[in-house]
């Protein structure tokens, strides 16, 4: 027998659905992930600051890649969804789905800032080699989301991704 996937959960249009309306609620780009963080289907486009950082493959691992794995191995070990920051000081929310105790990924919505947090620019600037200046003047555009917004979106995607 073959394992479980997403799609033997719900389609790809209810993923996309879902998706669509993560974006909708808090006003972030919402994924898809199957169990090794690969992106399946998304919603939204990513804040300027957020494409520049995943445009640079030396920044990419380091500020979403290792917010991504370890976020998803929590959510995952803990079996609910999970709101954080990204090494660059971004706000974060991780949603696992699961049938019949196997994991089969996650929803996660990413991009904005919490009221009390900012960007981490230094870290994205050593990470990126990009200018402060540039990174100073993205860091401006990126939107803000309260935490309990995000918390209350993920207790509504985990009840129905895992439904």
């Amino acid at each position: 027998m073959s394992e479980l996937s997403v799609y033997d959960v719900q389609s790809r249009e209810t993923w996309q659905e879902l998706l669509d309306e993560a974006r909708s609620a808090v006003g972030m780009p919402a994924a898809l992930l199957d169990p090794n963080n690969v992106i399946l289907q998304s919603s939204g486009e990513r804040n300027e600051l957020c494409t520049e950082i995943r445009s640079r493959k030396e920044a990419l691992p380091v500020i979403c890649g290792q917010s991504q794995k370890f976020m998803a191995e929590t959510a995952r070990t803990q079996k609910a969804p999970l709101v954080d920051l990204c090494e660059g000081g971004m706000a974060k929310l991780v949603v696992p789905i699961f049938r019949e105790q196997n994991y089969l990924g996650c929803v996660t919505t990413c991009g904005s800032l919490l009221p009390e947090t900012e960007v981490e620019a230094f870290l994205i600037q050593k990470t990126s080699g990009m200018a402060e200046e540039a990174i100073a003047a993205m860091a401006k555009k990126v939107p803000t989301v309260k935490k309990e917004d995000l918390e209350r979106l993920g207790e509504d995607l985990f009840r129905r991704a895992n439904a």
